[in-house]
């Protein structure tokens, strides 16, 4: 699953790549992937076929792309959603749900594997993007927000809530996932059920540097986004927890910090966390 730092990481190269390039053709090869937010899937080839890309802009775990007519290309990556930079003549894989041509001699294929797709497309106008995305207008965004410190540590009180479900909560925070959420608060020494509101100045302090520090490590260690074929970012080629994560993925293996087994604990259905019962407190 992408999360906030590869999705940056995307849009960078994104913003590299397309802005100024027009689109040549548009082949959906799977209808769900646009029904949720353009209706017909021939509805949204018509759309985006011949626009330029203006720019390139990111909300949590979205991507809009800008169109030269005040429309924008919406796009959500889903659980497992990744997009791959083609040559023009390269032949679609069966995992690829949708290929945009441009005018230049590339194409994006966006790729989901399995049967189940989580991710969506579509494009609506500019200043509906953020509705039709359905993110949240008042969460944080930790990167393109930049709160101070202080700032945090108010949003943190109002919030008011177990550390982990409020790093997850895309109402609150977006972008930030099951991964970095545990990374976040191992790096932070501090437990995934402490409340917010509860911390001192000093675990404030911690656990801003903290996700400052895990997001900027994390957008280092995933290199391009578009050239990189795995989008698992919490294991690597093996299978093993990726070089870059403390926690996540290392059930039984020893903390980086005390040595002490790292347990994996449920906290409800469908909702784990991967931390250090003698580190963080």
């Amino acid at each position: 699953m992408l999360e906030l730092p590869e999705v940056e990481v995307l849009r960078k190269d994104l913003e590299k790549e397309v802005v100024g390039k027009k689109v040549k053709d548009v082949v959906v090869e799977t209808d769900a992937l646009v029904t949720s937010l353009h209706g017909r899937a021939k509805d949204f080839v018509t759309a985006l076929s011949g626009r330029t890309i203006e720019a390139v802009r990111r909300r949590g775990r979205v991507l809009f792309l800008d169109l030269d007519d005040a429309h924008t290309w919406l796009l959500d990556p889903g659980e497992q959603g990744y997009l791959h930079r083609q040559a023009a003549a390269e032949t679609a894989g069966a995992d690829t749900h949708l290929t945009v041509d441009f005018t230049v001699d590339y194409a994006l294929h966006l790729t989901e594997p399995g049967g189940q797709v989580s991710a969506r497309t579509g494009v609506v106008a500019a200043d509906q993007a953020l509705e039709a995305a359905e993110v949240a207008p008042d969460a944080l965004d930790p990167l393109d927000d930049n709160p101070t410190w202080m700032e945090f540590g108010r949003f943190l009180h109002a919030a008011d809530q177990p550390l982990k479900l409020l790093l997850m909560d895309p109402t609150v925070i977006a972008g930030i996932g099951p991964v970095y959420s545990d990374e976040i608060l191992w790096e932070a020494g501090l437990r995934h059920d402490r409340q917010s509101a509860s911390l001192s100045t000093q675990e404030v302090r911690r656990l801003y540097r903290a996700m400052q520090e895990v997001l900027q490590a994390a957008m280092k260690a995933a290199g391009s986004g578009l050239d990189e074929s795995d989008a698992d970012v919490s294991s690597d080629d093996d299978g093993e927890a990726a070089e870059h994560l403390h926690v996540y993925g290392r059930e039984g293996l020893p903390c980086h910090r005390c040595r002490k087994p790292i347990a994996r604990t449920r906290i409800r259905k469908g909702v784990h966390t991967f931390h250090c019962p003698q580190c963080m407190i």
